[in-house]
């Protein structure tokens, strides 16, 4: 059994063993494995390589970046297996940039990715070193301006007319990678495409009919004639903007021409993906973006988390990908106006990377979970405790609790498995992280 406290890092301690006796008592919930079901496939945990994160990792001492890649990607180490890319500039980067500003060119003979050569693309190149199966996606913050009704990168609206630009866009980004040596698995056609974020960073409102329209005809078209078999996500946005999703995938064609559905956290509940998943049981799910925020620092302790990510899980989603990797201490490189963080703070001057509680919480269980793990339906014990539990493909089992501290109270839950009972009694007077591997 692993185990985080407040005062400790994660370490072994010893578990009860099982035994054919039950606690009958109420408040000694059950984490019952021999109910569960599996719900779904398990992807991985990731995070997104924005182009501020690899401008910063290329400004530091090149074994100590070498190291924490290591550390991060290594299923010795934070085992992330899934990293976000981007397609132009994001509000995370150096400044604002797309890779064709040649307005009117629609078949794009003036596309060029120069720009993300200088640190960008062999920051990415890296990872392969350390992890070679890293599923890569990628997603598009804002077209060139010429495609939307603003006319600049920063807010507007796609323009009907160019969505044909938009799809020749996505296919020579992708050939652009593909030729240096970067495959990348999916895209999602357009982050967060309810908002144009008032022209505060790069953004780009895209309707639900013009998403369809690129799901099912533009986007499947560009891909076939540059030979690209890249799969297609929708969404990328709000769980409480399922309905939206639903009328998007009330198309045929979309559904026959789409792999996933991406999911973001920020506004509704995570129970609301339901909705998706009852009427589409067939179509994946993700979780593309959440990461530690400045301004929410106060509050983003491991119990927020594990509401955040185990939610994400039990509802529905095969991943989870937090945001940027890595910030420095304010929050920068940043031309947007959020006050995100990074999964990791980076000093540039010494060399030296500060992790986020998200970073404790992953460490309690990706790197024991495998791809292609079942994640399993866990009954919630109660409000201060979350749970998630996977089976590997070998069908060994790694169950996560998560409690917030509970003041002059002892918190007890049992795990069934076998018709045997194990008792996991919480530390006392501390938030706690517990993980259990249990061997088939």
């Amino acid at each position: 059994m692993l185990r985080t406290t407040q005062n400790e890092d994660i370490h072994e301690v010893r578990n009860s063993p099982f035994t054919k006796h039950f606690y009958s008592h109420p408040t000694y919930k059950i984490i019952d494995l021999d109910a569960a079901k599996p719900l779904h496939d398990y992807l991985g945990i990731g995070v997104s390589m924005t182009d501020a994160s690899c401008w910063l990792l290329s400004q530091i001492d090149a074994e100590a970046r070498n190291e924490f890649l290591k550390n991060t990607f290594t299923k010795s180490g934070l085992n992330l297996s899934i990293v976000r890319l981007n397609c132009g500039s994001s509000d995370y980067a150096t400044e604002l940039y797309n890779y064709n500003d040649h307005k009117g060119d629609v078949e794009m003979k003036n596309f060029s990715i120069a720009r993300d050569e200088k640190y960008m693309i062999p920051t990415i190149k890296m990872l392969n070193n350390y992890n070679p199966d890293i599923y890569y996606f990628s997603s598009i913050w804002s077209v060139p301006g010429w495609m939307k009704t603003s006319g600049e990168m920063c807010g507007g609206a796609l323009l009907d007319e160019h969505m044909p630009s938009f799809a020749n866009y996505w296919a020579a980004y992708l050939k652009a990678y593909k030729e240096q040596g970067i495959e990348i698995d999916a895209i999602t056609i357009q982050n967060e495409p309810l908002t144009d974020q008032r022209g505060g960073c790069p953004a780009t409102f895209v309707s639900a009919k013009q998403e369809a329209q690129l799901a099912g005809k533009y986007l499947p078209q560009s891909f076939k004639k540059a030979g690209i078999k890249t799969k297609i996500w929708i969404h990328d946005h709000q769980y409480d903007a399922y309905k939206r999703v639903l009328e998007i995938l009330e198309d045929k064609e979309v559904v026959r021409q789409i792999d996933a559905v991406a999911w973001h956290p920020y506004d509704g509940e995570p129970y609301m993906i339901r909705e998706v998943k009852a009427k589409h049981p067939n179509i994946p799910m993700h979780l593309t973006e959440r990461g530690p925020n400045l301004a929410m620092s106060d509050v983003q302790d491991v119990k927020w988390w594990a509401d955040v990510v185990f939610g994400a899980f039990n509802n529905g989603c095969q991943s989870y990908c937090s945001w940027n990797l890595v910030l420095d201490a304010d929050g920068q490189p940043n031309v947007g106006k959020f006050p995100c963080g990074g999964l990791y703070t980076i000093d540039i001057k010494n060399s030296t990377f500060t992790e986020s509680t998200q970073v404790k919480l992953f460490r309690q269980f990706s790197p024991y979970v495998e791809r292609g793990a079942k994640v399993l339906s866990i009954e919630q014990p109660g409000d201060t405790i979350s749970v998630v539990a996977f089976q590997n493909p070998d069908g060994n089992y790694v169950v996560c609790i998560v409690a917030k501290n509970v003041p002059n109270k002892r918190q007890n839950l049992q795990i069934k498995y076998r018709g045997e009972y194990m008792l996991v009694s919480l530390p006392f007077n501390t938030w706690s992280m517990t993980t259990i591997l249990i061997e088939k």
